[in-house]
């Protein structure tokens, strides 16, 4: 179980493949999270691959154990997005926005006991659940690398493979010049480097 198209269906495949399995070998479903969970936790399915807080909570309540993470496994986390022409447009807004966004994760990171409080109310899970969650997670914004770009271009060609997607895609043709990224790199991170 999965959700198709995510990061966890990624790490399906690429885990199976280290097993010398393929991905037809498996009865794989996709499904959203949330309904995931509950078949999970029901015992109506075998195995599923998922994130935090659903991995935490499948922990806790389902005495799921984990097969295999994602160590060494290329994921490439999250993605903040805006379309090229508001983000070569507002490079200084953009640049602020993320400078913030980078200022909160490390704000975070230093002040954890308060993020499980924050979030425990907010998500209203269990605060043994969401101190895992916020434990296991890391912090702070990453510059897009060649490095990052190339792990994303693996991942599209997988699911071009798997049929995922239904053509082969270029994902430079997404990206902005170096420059523009410079231009919208908080400063924070400029000098981190």
């Amino acid at each position: 179980m999965f959700q198709k198209g995510s990061a966890s269906h990624y790490l399906l495949v690429k885990a199976l493949e280290e097993v010398d399995l393929k991905y037809s070998d498996v009865q794989a479903l996709s499904m959203p999270p949330s309904e995931a969970r509950g078949a999970f936790i029901q015992g109506q399915i075998d195995a599923w691959v998922t994130w935090d807080p659903h991995l935490a909570l499948a922990q806790k309540t389902a005495n799921a154990r984990v097969l295999r993470n994602a160590g060494g496994i290329a994921t490439q986390g999250g993605y903040y997005m805006a379309s090229r022409k508001f983000s070569t447009e507002n490079p200084e807004l953009v640049r602020l926005v993320l400078e913030e966004i980078n200022k909160v994760d490390k704000w975070a990171e230093q002040n954890q006991a308060e993020v499980v409080k924050i979030t425990t109310t907010h998500l209203k899970l269990d605060e043994d659940i969401i101190a895992e969650m916020v434990k296991r997670r890391t912090y702070g914004l990453r510059a897009i690398t060649p490095e990052i770009m190339a792990g994303q271009q693996q991942i599209a060609d997988l699911f071009t493979k798997e049929k995922v997607i239904p053509k082969s895609i270029d994902v430079k043709e997404a990206m902005l010049t170096p420059e523009q990224y410079a231009a919208i790199t908080p400063k924070s991170m400029i000098s981190q480097k």
